[in-house]
């Protein structure tokens, strides 16, 4: 399977390989000695330097080129140690860093100035390494391949053989092909964390196939967004309390906090005001707007290199052909458009009803927190069973997932009991909880800031 994979990244290598850049002549780099405070002033993404282990590295035009977007510049004159290595694997991310590298912290960052979290957060990651928890099982990722396969089999021929003159077939093939974009998203999303193979050329590969071919989605643009999630979950900046997150920046039509309800003005109140029932129909409108997130990001962002740019779009556009094709040529034109919006919506309902329960009615923070603690305080789990850890794709366990990311969902079960025992050590929360209660404390969250909504706008009173 590897020799097939490498073989086939040969023709995809500008789209998977992104070339070292280097900011500091060979002969210079690890020459510097830079205090905290010294590193703390390049702060900015024109001007970016970051901390990993002792190494300092400027960062300041690698956003650009960086294949997982600009969120690189989220932790600009600060310490990214634990960000860094939760979300790169192994030995290529440090070699393609080492152009970068200006210098060393030459203040003393031993074990001893470590917050008890931060050093007992890497004790552990250093544990679940050891004890291969974070090597994923090829057997378990071969099922879930062939449960999409399966799923879309069924769907398809459901679809084509029996659809036009059956109701039953028709809806039996919406299941189907709901359930089918559904799991696309969570296998995509193991992919494109590096969760399964070593190389990560090799997850981009099977990732972006799955991304760009099965569900019209684009890597780029899941990338730039999602790593951004992960590493600034639920954080909104000091003073103007903008969002960083990309994920809770739904202004103008939720507010999930209320600073961010303050940040709401004029007509923009009204639809905050009933946001706690806005909530549930946009869900339906969730996938075709990610699928038009996609294809603007695609052609509108400036860092997209141009043959990713091209064959993500080739890709998308071959997955919209085929799946058109096969419904417009078996049902007449009303019923084809009527099945099509459904699969999208209901898979698009699916897919962002889980990730409502995640992150929302948690902390919104702005104050600087470590890795860990920022992870913990904005993230809830959902409790565990067989058919909820398949339908939520492993993500009911989003606590272990977001303080290691590239960890292959198989292996949660098995770190729970260690990360609650973190959380109970520093006093730090592990909030989980059955769905029917999540999905209660999401609304309440809403309905509250919509009442105060109400309340702070007399026009709506």
């Amino acid at each position: 399977m590897a020799a097939v994979l490498d073989w086939l990244i040969k023709f995809t290598s500008p789209i998977t390989k992104p070339k070292v850049l280097r900011t500091a002549p060979r002969g210079q780099e690890r020459d510097g000695l830079f205090t905290i405070a010294e590193i703390a002033e390049h702060n900015q993404p024109s001007d970016a330097w970051i901390i990993i282990d002792d190494g300092v590295y400027d960062v300041s035009a690698w956003g650009e080129k960086h294949p997982g977007g600009d969120v690189v510049y989220s932790y600009a004159g600060t310490d990214a140690t634990d960000a860094f290595h939760a979300l790169h694997k192994g030995r290529p991310a440090q070699l393609m860093m080492r152009g970068l590298r200006v210098g060393t912290v030459s203040d003393s960052t031993g074990a001893a100035e470590l917050t008890p979290i931060v050093r007992d957060f890497r004790k552990l990651r250093v544990e679940l390494e050891t004890e291969g928890l974070m090597d994923a099982s090829g057997l378990f990722y071969a099922r879930k391949m062939l449960e999409l396969v399966l799923m879309l089999g069924a769907g398809m021929f459901l679809l084509v053989a029996y659809g036009r003159g059956s109701v039953l077939a028709r809806c039996l093939s919406i299941v189907c092909m709901s359930n089918f974009f559904h799991q696309c998203g969570w296998t995509t999303h193991d992919f494109l964390h590096n969760q399964v193979f070593a190389k990560r050329s090799h997850n981009t590969l099977v990732g972006g196939v799955v991304m760009n071919l099965f569900m019209g989605g684009s890597v780029h643009w899941w990338k730039t967004k999602h790593n951004q999630h992960h590493a600034t979950p639920n954080r909104i900046t000091e003073g103007e309390h903008a969002p960083v997150d990309p994920d809770i920046d739904t202004i103008p039509l939720i507010a999930w906090s209320q600073h961010l309800l303050n940040n709401v003005e004029g007509p923009q109140r009204m639809l905050i005001s009933i946001q706690h029932i806005l909530l549930w129909p946009l869900m339906g409108l969730a996938y075709l707007q990610w699928q038009q997130q996609s294809i603007v990001h695609l052609l509108a962002f400036p860092t997209v290199p141009r043959a990713q740019r091209r064959a993500e779009l080739a890709a998308m556009t071959l997955h919209h052909l085929l799946l058109c094709g096969a419904i417009f040529s078996t049902l007449p034109f009303l019923q084809g458009a009527a099945y099509w919006l459904v699969i999208h919506a209901v898979s698009g309902f699916m897919t962002s009803f889980v990730f409502v329960q995640s992150h929302n009615g948690m902390e919104v923070y702005s104050d600087a927190k470590d890795f860990a603690s920022a992870q913990l305080v904005s993230t809830r789990n959902i409790d565990p069973s067989p058919l909820v850890d398949w339908w939520c794709g492993g993500l009911n366990y989003q606590i272990e997932h977001h303080l290691f990311p590239m960890m292959p969902r198989h292996s949660f079960k098995a770190v729970r009991s260690k990360i609650m025992r973190l959380c109970k050590d520093h006093s730090l929360p592990y909030e989980t909880i059955p769905l029917r209660e999540s999905t209660a404390k999401v609304y309440n969250c809403l309905a509250e800031l919509a009442a105060q909504c109400k309340a702070t706008s007399p026009k709506l009173a």
